[in-house]
């Protein structure tokens, strides 16, 4: 569903910074609504509880949609080829290179990165410490 918003928003507006600015606040919406939907719908599973549901609700789905931030312009570029023709026995990049394993390995490893860092930089700036437990980082 997110590439096919996403590929409507690219396909049908000209070029320019509006198009860029309706793509990113796009993304900004689908990643929240769809952390705030997951959240939602697990609530109601037993095995779930919340001390505080709004807060939950809130600021967890938006810490949670930081994941789908990187993730849906990530899977759009990725599979963006689609539009373009192209067979699915001849795939290739916009510079005529195929699209190896290597090249889905490395992508992959970069949107996780990418997810970890913005994870940390929300943790840095609410000022929560990083406490790391278990017994390999126990000190004696």
């Amino acid at each position: 569903v997110s590439n096919g918003i996403l590929r409507y928003v690219d396909r049908s507006y000209a070029k320019g910074w509006r198009k860029q600015l309706l793509f990113w606040f796009t993304v900004l919406f689908l990643s929240y609504f769809t952390a705030f939907m997951e959240t939602l719908t697990i609530s109601s599973f037993p095995y779930y509880s919340f001390e505080d549901r709004t807060t939950a609700y809130v600021w967890g789905s938006a810490f949670y949609g930081i994941y789908f931030i990187v993730s849906f312009p990530g899977f759009y570029y990725f599979d963006s080829h689609i539009d373009e023709g192209i067979s699915s026995k001849n795939e290739h990049r916009p510079g005529g290179r195929p699209v190896t394993l290597l090249d889905t390995f490395t992508t992959a490893c970069g949107h996780g990165l990418m997810i970890l860092t913005l994870l940390d930089f929300v943790r840095l700036h609410l000022g929560i410490p990083l406490v790391i437990g278990g017994v390999a980082f126990a000190t004696t």
